[in-house]
This record gives structure tokens, C-alpha cells and sequence, in this order.
């Protein structure tokens, strides 16, 4: 597999564990369906990251809470989820059309450890070679019947601004009317506390490309910010971080918004318009 490829066993892995736990953040009991020894064999690299490996559940328990929210006022919509790895929410979650977005390798490992058939709701795997295929003709082929909801996850910190903004131009032009659910992690975060776990990513042929405040890239690019969540604040709610929430500013520099789960909208020409 290619090294991002790859690194998605490291994410189903840190789900894998923490279904099994005594008190489980995400509780993804079909995590354990796509680990192998190869599978168990990346993840074992990155098991002693547990700050880390932690932000990961805490990140995957935020956004299935704004999904859950998303198909409880709105069941009927559309879900596109861009670089899905071994998610499993259209099997967990009630509600909703989805689709998934991945590598050709990707999508047939999981085609064969959990067949679209076997989900409850409609869901289906579109396979694309990211460094050849332009994203916005895969989301052609997508004909949503309700409100579109693009769930980025765990990608972002990947890509370059320009790609990113590539990202953004294929979801405008193929959906004038959605929101974008997004990982962001700032470049400074990555500097002060993921230099151990990037010089693994780069040791398996993959490398962080975290800018300095993500989430500009889409306010000054035809979004607004809906709801920004931070991971660290979430952490100390779910009992993982024991730092009071007072206290985060304190020992993370102030930047707390550095890890965060983000809803952007399309902005509104006329929003801040006065008559």
C-alpha cells in the first residue's frame, strides 16, 4: 500500500484498542474486521504515542457526534466521506446516504472485510488513485438527494494549502449547497508536540504538511466556521485529559484551537451585509 494508505491501519488499530477497553471513546466494534499482521504490524509502531493516539479517538468521537446530530434533524442526507480508510460510521450510525472515497487498495481490503451489502444504510465505495485522478471527477459521479455533508478526516494535515484548496474548488463546484467536517492541525502543533510521531510518518514515506492556521485556508477561500470544537478541550469531557480546561492555555501555549474539529459552510455573500 502507499504510506498514507498504510497509515490507515495506525487509525483502526488506536479504534481496535479502545473498543476493547473497559470504558471505549468511539466504541467501533467493526475496527478489528480490517486489522492483519501487516495491519498490527504498523500500528505497533505507534502504540507508545499515547497523546497521540489519543487527539484520534477524540477527534473520531466528535465528528460521530456532529454526524449523529447532522442525521437527526436532516436522516435524509448525503454523507461523502474523502479519504475513509477503515471508517465504519455508515454501519454505526442511523441515517443517511454515504459515500466513501479511497485508494483502490483501500476500498477492495475493506470491500471484502465488510461488504456494502451488509450496512444498513445505503452506502457506496468509490475508489480513487489521489495522486492521479482529479477528485472532482469522482464527485461527479455522486447525485446527492438531500444535504450534502463532506467529512475529511485525519487528511488535511497531509496536504500542501494549494491542495487543499484543490479540495475545496471540487466540492464547490459539484456541491453549491454543503458543509465541510474537518480535522485541522496547525503547523506549530505538529513543531511542539508531534515531532516523535512525524519522524514515524516520515519513516514509513509519508510527511506532515500542517500550515501555520488552517482554517484561514477556507475562511479566505469562500467559507465560514459554523462550529470549531477543540480536541484538547474535548479530551478533558471524555476523561482522557486530566489538565483542568482552565489550565490548557496555559501548558499549550495558548494555541488549544491548534487540534480541532471544524464545520465550515459556504459563506454567505450577504451575510455581513448593512442596510
Amino acid at each position: 500500500m502507499k504510506p498514507i494508505s498504510s497509515l490507515a491501519f495506525y487509525c483502526c488499530g488506536v479504534r481496535m484498542q479502545d473498543a476493547a477497553s473497559a470504558h471505549p471513546v468511539c466504541a467501533d466494534r467493526y475496527a478489528r474486521l480490517f486489522m492483519c499482521d501487516y495491519g498490527r504490524g504498523i500500528f505497533d509502531l505507534f502504540k507508545d504515542e499515547e497523546n497521540c493516539n489519543a487527539s484520534m479517538l477524540v477527534r473520531h468521537r466528535v465528528i460521530d457526534e456532529l454526524l449523529k446530530e447532522k442525521l437527526r434533524t436532516h436522516p435524509d442526507s448525503c454523507i461523502v466521506t474523502i479519504g475513509a480508510g477503515f471508517d465504519s460510521r455508515p454501519y454505526r450510525l442511523a441515517g443517511g446516504t454515504w459515500f466513501e472515497l479511497d485508494e483502490p487498495q483501500v476500498v477492495a481490503w475493506k470491500n471484502e472485510r465488510l461488504p456494502v451489502q451488509e450496512c444498513a444504510n445505503p452506502l457506496q465505495r468509490i475508489a480513487i488513485d489521489f495522486s492521479s485522478e482529479a477528485l472532482a471527477d469522482k464527485l461527479a459521479a455522486i447525485a446527492p438527494a438531500g444535504q450534502v455533508t463532506v467529512v475529511v478526516e485525519g487528511v488535511y494535515i497531509y496536504l500542501s494549502e494549494a491542495q487543499i484548496l484543490e479540495s475545496l474548488a471540487a466540492f464547490q463546484l459539484r456541491f453549491p449547497d454543503h458543509q465541510v467536517i474537518c480535522d485541522l492541525v496547525s503547523s506549530d502543533m505538529v513543531a511542539h508536540y508531534g515531532r516523535s510521531l512525524q519522524g514515524k510518518i516520515q519513516a514509513l514515506g509519508a510527511r506532515f504538511q500542517a500550515v501555520e492556521r488552517p482554517e484561514t485556508v477556507f475562511t479566505l477561500n469562500g467559507y465560514c466556521a459554523r462550529e470549531s470544537i477543540s480536541v484538547i478541550e474535548r479530551a478533558v469531557d471524555f476523561g482522557i485529559n486530566k489538565i483542568p480546561k482552565l489550565m490548557l492555555p496555559f501548558v499549550f501555549n495558548a494555541d488549544v484551537m491548534g487540534n480541532a474539529v471544524y464545520v465550515f459552510e459556504p459563506a454567505d455573500p450577504y451575510e455581513d451585509l448593512v442596510i
